[in-house]
């Protein structure tokens, strides 16, 4: 008789059908894992794309671009009806403040013009907008780099990505610490809290042409939707804007011969310097604190009205 090895004796029948369980139950968890995250998927829809996404509140997360562009789809378009576009001195401003319109906050940290076209022109597609409050400031039009893989999303991440697991642990951590959200409905999120320190380095000014053509191009796509445009030059730390004045007033100057005509509302003008005089409004150059946010809103909503209310309103000058 031949002699088995000691590897075909370990090898019995027994150890062969308690391999077999062990692979069928691996593929069973396996499956039912699967199955779980994908009912989990559904049943949240954190993005609003897998059901009606009417009269929910669906929030952003630190993956704010990737989330930002599916929410785009259907989430924005069916519950807002007007827009905040820019980087991030506007991502913590307050739109449910902003009165007799329901403003969605498409501003992005470090975003640039081509990012905001390429969702823009998302909520487009479905949206009925009526008003967009749309940011200016240099480094809005310094690059057209999409960042954060914002140029390759797709739908499938509704049912497992790390976009959507950031927001499914916010929405958990909310609720098990009874924490203050951080990120809201209307695409806005808080910014850390910190103190203006004095300027150290100039800001950097340089334009991109394919940037500068693309928030031409987004400007244009909104009015032909019947968009009412509002310009929003963002206000500077008073520090810093005099550490920069020429380049910022030269900037100011050059921008309306690069963009659609619209109102223009600048909030480096003299009428708010003792807003940029106070350093509590500011977490640095630019970036708002929550009581500068809260300020700044105040100031936008009644200006917002002012000039709608008159359709040649006059451009505000420094």
């Amino acid at each position: 008789m031949p002699q088995l090895s000691p590897l075909d004796a370990a090898t019995t029948p027994a150890t062969k059908l308690s391999s077999g369980r062990w692979l069928l139950w691996t593929l069973v968890l396996l499956v039912l894992a699967v199955g779980a995250e994908l009912v989990l998927a559904w049943r949240l829809d954190v993005f609003g794309v897998l059901r009606d996404p009417a009269g929910r509140a669906l929030i952003t997360s630190s993956h704010e671009r990737q989330a930002k562009y599916l929410l785009n789809q259907a989430y924005v378009p069916e519950n807002f009806n007007a827009l905040i576009v820019g980087a991030s001195a506007s991502v913590n401003w307050r739109p449910q403040q902003l009165t007799g319109y329901h403003f969605y906050d498409e501003s992005l940290e470090g975003g640039n013009a081509t990012e905001q076209r390429k969702l823009v022109e998302l909520a487009l597609k479905r949206g009925h907008f009526q008003v967009a409050l749309v940011g200016i400031f240099p480094r809005i039009t310094g690059s057209h780099e999409l960042q954060d893989g914002l140029d390759q999303v797709n739908r499938a991440e509704a049912f497992g990505s790390l976009a959507a697991f950031n927001i499914e642990a916010e929405m958990l951590l909310d609720k098990l610490r009874h924490r203050t959200p951080t990120f809201y409905p209307d695409g806005s999120h808080e910014m850390p809290s910190t103190t203006p320190e004095p300027p150290k380095v100039r800001m950097n000014m340089k334009q991109d042409p394919q940037a500068i053509a693309d928030y031409c191009a987004l400007v244009q796509e909104l009015q032909a939707h019947g968009v009412r445009i509002i310009y929003v030059v963002y206000p500077v730390y008073t520090p810093s804007y005099d550490f920069n004045r020429d380049a910022l007033l030269a900037y100011r100057k050059s921008f309306p011969a690069t963009l659609p005509a619209a109102p223009i509302l600048d909030l480096n003008a003299p009428q708010y310097k003792a807003f940029r005089d106070d350093p509590a409004n500011y977490i640095d150059e630019i970036h708002l604190s929550r009581k500068g946010a809260d300020k700044l809103t105040g100031i936008l909503n009644t200006r917002m009205h002012e000039l709608l209310a008159s359709p040649q309103s006059q451009q505000e000058q420094e």
